[in-house]
């Protein structure tokens, strides 16, 4: 495994699913392998800026852990699963690269030899 795409499609609160996805990603990095994470669907939510979790829920930031993962891993988020929520480019941590369909299909395609998918 040359690279590894670490997919977050659910909210980042409630599950251990976006921590556990960002921690992967850094570990990767860490060992050399090259590492990206997408956030789709619920998953975006994890990448907006301004969370407040340890004061409204009581749980670390996750929006701490996208800064870590930059500039060595990418930080890439669907922006129709953005929309759909509610929310615009503006709204996210600067790490983030907002990212349409054709975009998403081409990092998929690019990444497939000797990448690791990891959906979380």
């Amino acid at each position: 495994m040359e690279s590894a795409l670490i997919i977050i499609d659910r909210a980042p609160y409630g599950y251990e699913d976006s921590f556990s996805g960002f921690y992967v990603c850094i570990a990767c990095l860490n060992k050399e392998v090259d590492a990206d994470v997408l956030l789709i669907g619920d998953g975006v939510y994890a990448a907006l800026e301004g969370q407040q979790s340890e004061i409204e829920l009581k749980f670390p930031s996750v929006e701490e852990l996208t800064y870590l993962i930059f500039p060595e891993g990418s930080l890439f988020v669907h922006e129709k699963s953005l929309n759909e929520r509610g929310f615009e480019e503006k709204d996210l941590v600067e790490a983030a690269e907002l990212i349409n369909d054709q975009e998403l299909y081409e990092i998929m395609a690019a990444k497939t030899k000797n990448t690791a998918f990891l959906r979380i």
